[in-house]
């Protein structure tokens, strides 16, 4: 996302990244994309148009190298921005299962260089969070509002990543005391890390699936074929409004 209109908005540069980790949240965004093809790559990604946008949608895998190398992916194919949707479990003690949590900070549970006086969560060398970029996190916020039942809360705040499944309700209690975070999951920090380092502008927006302490809904399988119904309608909300256009119905 490089220049800017008159309207002092950054135009896009290339085609929108799209992200997630499962099958389940990016298929349905595929069975939209017009003159899809594959791109060879080091996970499964697609370039094709998306109600007349350039996109590329990339199914980056489960955990956090998997989701740095599909953000190097993406980058390298010419991607402007990047967008990550999909499921996570709820830090955040007044949240619930349905709940959105957009992303604003962004850190790493699991990182412990204090052998080197780093505090906990800090990889060596590395800041101690990242952020998203300001304009994807807006519109990221505004659309998650419109699409998601009103009955939904959608909020902006922090989401831990590590490769770990968390079941404990006593290390979600430890994960949101120590860093504040509302969501917890294992790839949004990594990604955050690689677009740094790439200079590509990113933002991620996650439902809540469960409560990360072995409770989950009890249809889970349904709950994911709805939350693809919102990640593709995410998807083109977000393309409709970086690229200045309307989705088609």
């Amino acid at each position: 996302m490089t220049g800017s209109g008159p309207d002092g908005q950054r135009k896009l540069s290339g085609p929108i990244g799209l992200m997630g980790a499962m099958e389940s949240e990016v298929e349905l965004i595929q069975s939209y994309l017009v003159d899809a093809h594959p791109i060879e790559g080091p996970c499964p990604l697609v370039g094709g148009r998306l109600d007349g946008t350039d996109v590329l949608l990339a199914q980056c895998g489960v955990g956090k190298v998997n989701a740095a190398l599909a953000a190097s992916a993406l980058a390298q194919n010419g991607a402007s921005c990047i967008i990550f949707t999909g499921v996570a479990g709820a830090a955040g003690p007044d949240l619930d299962i349905g709940d959105v949590v957009v992303g604003n900070r962004f850190v790493q549970h699991d990182a412990d260089g204090t052998a080197f006086d780093d505090p906990i969560g800090v990889v060596p060398g590395e800041p101690r969070s990242w952020q998203p970029d300001e304009r994807l996190h807006t519109v990221l916020m505004g659309c998650a509002a419109r699409v998601f039942d009103a009955r939904r809360r959608v909020v902006s705040g922090t989401i831990a990543s590590g490769d770990q499944f968390i079941g404990d309700p006593a290390k979600v209690r430890w994960i949101h005391d120590t860093f504040g975070a509302l969501a917890v999951e294992m790839e949004g920090a990594a990604l955050a890390q690689a677009a740094s380092h790439l200079h590509v502008p990113f933002a991620v927006v996650r439902v809540l699936s469960d409560r990360a302490d072995g409770t989950a809904v009890t249809d889970f399988p349904a709950f994911l074929a709805q939350a693809a119904r919102h990640d593709r309608d995410l998807a083109r909300a977000v393309v409709a409004e970086l690229s200045g256009g309307v989705p088609a119905a």
